[in-house]
Parts: structure tokens; sequence; C-alpha cells
């Protein structure tokens, strides 16, 4: 049982995790960093167990941020602000207050407030999580995923309890992987109360509970002649069936965008927006779209060439065999 517990341990590391539809561990792409600092913790409870854990974000955000600033101004942000919609006026944001209507009952249609501390009544303290139930592997394609967190024993500066952790936490993961199931797990972070299945790589992906889940609307069945089948099979040939890692670089695009359009117009924090260079206006949209293009247009070329290549190959073998 220690060989297998630590196997499972150098899967968690290596990114292989549970397939849907099978129990054989499939490798997901993974392309960024490995995080380093957690962003929740949690104590996971089932009967008298008790796992103190941590949970690590398993994606992360590849996107171009922006910010506001102030009449073009780098050197002052422009925060959210409180916003009376009836006049329009600025409030202090210390005289919000947060309030729901009842929708049933003797107060139907009031309007109460309910904090933090309320709902914290209903939902569980931060930190809480328990296991609902286990659900067998190949079953977890029934669930809708929105999202994949990493799960990892918490740490602990005495060694002692550091150990402990990891021990438990492990033989968890080395059970589940036995009995080939994930855990369903009810756990509440800052925000409300969230519901994931715990494979045994100690990946956890994040469910949306069936009733939030809509009806599937009506899908017409249309028959269509084989030559027309045919023709789309050839279609999607011609596109390329492949697994891949998918990666989008239009983040870097933009930012490749950015950089150039500050070499020449742009303004330091410091600098006035009347002593700085005048400003070019850009079609952004347009260039960025010309840049993804263009980008598009290279990797058709890459394809065609790859193509040609294996062409060529081929026929020089078939010349060989030829003279032979």
């Amino acid at each position: 049982m220690k060989n297998q517990s630590t196997n499972i341990n150098n899967n968690s590391q290596e990114g292989n995790t549970m397939n849907n539809a099978t129990t054989t561990p499939i490798t997901l792409d993974r392309n960024a960093a490995a995080p380093s600092r957690a962003t929740n913790s949690i104590t996971l409870t089932a009967g008298s167990m008790m796992f103190p854990l941590s949970i690590y974000t398993a994606v992360s955000d590849v996107a171009i941020n922006r910010s506001e600033r102030l009449n073009g101004d780098p050197g002052i942000s422009v925060g959210r602000v409180h916003v009376r919609k009836d006049t329009g006026d600025i409030i202090d944001p210390a005289n919000v207050t947060r309030m729901a209507e009842a929708a049933a009952g003797k107060g139907a249609g009031k309007w109460v407030v309910v904090d933090d501390a309320d709902l914290a009544e209903v939902y569980g303290d931060t930190g809480e999580a328990k296991i609902v139930s286990f659900v067998p592997a190949a079953d977890a394609g029934r669930y809708v995923i929105d999202g994949l967190v990493q799960v990892r024993a918490r740490n602990d500066k005495r060694a002692s309890a550091q150990v402990a952790n990891q021990a438990a936490f492990s033989l968890l993961l080395t059970g589940m992987a036995n009995r080939q199931v994930q855990a369903l797990i009810r756990f509440v972070v800052r925000g409300g109360p969230r519901f994931g299945l715990l494979d045994h790589t100690g990946d956890m992906r994040t469910i949306i509970t069936a009733d939030a889940v809509r009806e599937a609307r009506e899908l017409p069945v249309i028959e269509h002649a084989d030559g027309a089948i045919d023709m789309m099979g050839q279609f999607i040939d011609s596109v390329g069936v492949m697994s891949e890692p998918v990666i989008d670089d239009t983040p870097v695009k933009v930012q490749e965008f950015i950089d150039s359009k500050a070499a020449s117009c742009g303004v330091a924090v410091g600098d006035s927006p009347a002593s700085a260079p005048s400003v070019v206006v850009v079609d952004v949209m347009a260039e960025l779209a010309a840049s993804i293009a263009a980008s598009m247009e290279a990797r058709k070329s890459v394809k065609k060439a790859v193509a040609k290549k294996a062409v060529a190959k081929k026929a020089t073998a078939g010349s060989k065999a030829k003279a032979k």
C-alpha cells in the first residue's frame, strides 16, 4: 500500500486525472506555472475523520487587464463608487446595507437586512467542508464542471502535524483510487457554499448543481443524404482531427500591440496628460483582428508545409520501392 500511495502523489504532481467516462488516468494539458500560494483553507470532515486542506488555483487568468484612470493620467486611479440609481448621487459605502426580499409567508414582498452573519447561519462557517458521498468515477460525467482547483494537505509549522496531515490525505486518495470513486464535497468559501468532485490525484472539479442546469431545448432531428454526410466528413478531415493543447495567444497579441503603441505614444506615471506625447488614434479592434488573422494564416502555412513534406516523403518511398 505504501508504494501505491507514493505513485498517486506522483500522479498528482504530473497532472494526471481521472477520465469522466473511465478509471484510466489521462494527462491534462498544463502550460501555466504551478500554484505557489493557497487561495482558501478548508477542514474536510467525514464522520470522525478530519482532513485539514488547502485549495490552490488550477487555472491562470491570461487576459490583459485594464484599469480606470482620471482624464488619461496614469497616476490617478479611479475606483468603483456607490451611486444612487434614482438621483445619480455618490454615497458613502458605509451607508450601504444589503437587503433581500421575502418570497413566501406572511412577510412576502417585504425587505429585510441580510448580512454575512445571517448567511453564515445557513451556509455554515467559511472553511467547513463535508464529504456528501462518494461517486463512481465512471459516473462523474453526469456533473457539469465549471472550474478546477488543486487540493493538498494543509501546511503546518509543526513537523509532526504536517506529516500526519499528508499521511491522512494520502490515505484518503489511495482508498478512492482503489475503489475507483471520487468524493462529492460541499465546502464553504467566501461568497457561499460550493460543491466539487475530488479525484484521487488531488484535483477537484467544482460543479454546477442540478437545480441550476437548464433542461435541454428541443434539437430537431433531420435526416441527411449519405453524400452530404460524406462531404461533412471531408470537411472535418480538411480542418484536421487532433488532440493538442489549446492555447489562447490573443493576450500575447494584445500585449504586443500595447508595447508597440507605448513605444510611440505612451504616458509614464508622473507625466501630465498635457505634456505627454500626442495620442495617435488607432482602431484597436482592427489592429487586433489583423494581428490574429496574420497568426492564423501563418499557422495554415505551417500545416501546408508539413502536408507537402509528407506527400514528398511518400512519393520518394514509392520510387525507391519501384526501383527495387
